[in-house]
Formats: structure tokens, sequence, C-alpha cells
């Protein structure tokens, strides 16, 4: 009878243990085996439209992916996510800019690739719409 018993539980532990090893294996993300997302990279330039001047110290960003451009205007995000990603761009409240209304900032990511933007204007930030012509 004791035979038995330790043989029932070793197989029952041996099913527990294959159990854990295949709800460890499948703990990946969902991507289909356990790969890396793939990703790819986003570079660019952003200026003041006015005057052409390169913008230091603005915050471009896709989804959870943020920098802020150097004293050249110049930004590069790495690790984004392979696809068709927005990019967000931020100037601090103080500085009053913003990128026209109906700039598309949509980019698609190529994994393993820089994706170069063509530059970037941004404009002195109005609060109210414009006079329409007369």
């Amino acid at each position: 009878m004791t035979k038995t018993r330790r043989c029932a539980g070793l197989v029952a532990l041996t099913f527990v243990a294959a159990a854990v090893m295949l709800i460890a294996a499948g703990c990946g993300g969902g991507d289909g085996g356990g790969q890396p997302a793939a990703t790819g990279s986003v570079s660019g330039t952003i200026s003041y439209a006015a005057s052409g001047d390169p913008l230091g110290g603005i915050r471009v960003s896709i989804g959870g992916i943020s920098t802020t451009t150097s004293a050249n205007g110049q930004f590069t995000l790495n690790g984004v996510p392979a696809g068709q990603q927005v990019l967000q761009v931020q100037a601090d409240q103080a500085r009053d800019l913003a990128v026209p209304p109906g700039v598309p900032l949509a980019v698609n990511v190529t994994a393993g690739q820089t994706t170069q933007l063509p530059p970037i204007l941004m404009v002195d930030d109005v609060d109210s719409p414009p006079a329409p012509p007369s």
C-alpha cells in the first residue's frame, strides 16, 4: 500500500512540474515563442519655422520611449516597436511653441532600421484661430 502511494505521489509531482514548465514557456508576451519584439529607430530635427533656427530642449516621444532634442535640434528614439507609430512633439509651456495643426506625425518604423524624418517645424502657439480672409 505504501509503494502505491509513493508512485501516485511521484506521478502527481511529475504532472505539476510539466504544467509549470508549459506555463513558463508561454510567458513570452504572446509573440510566438518569447522572441524579442522587432524594433527600429526614429531620427529627425526640429526647427523654429520663422527663422529656421534649431530648437533644443523639445520633448519627442513615441509611446513610452522619449528623448529631448539636442542643442542643434536633433533627436533619435531607439527601441521603437516596428509598424505605424505616432510621434508626439511637445515644448514646455513657457516657450509657447507647437507643431502646426494638420502636420502628420505618423511614422512607419521598420525593424532593424532608422527612419529619418523630414524636418519638423514648430510655430508660435496661438490660442485663437486666425481671422478668416475678408
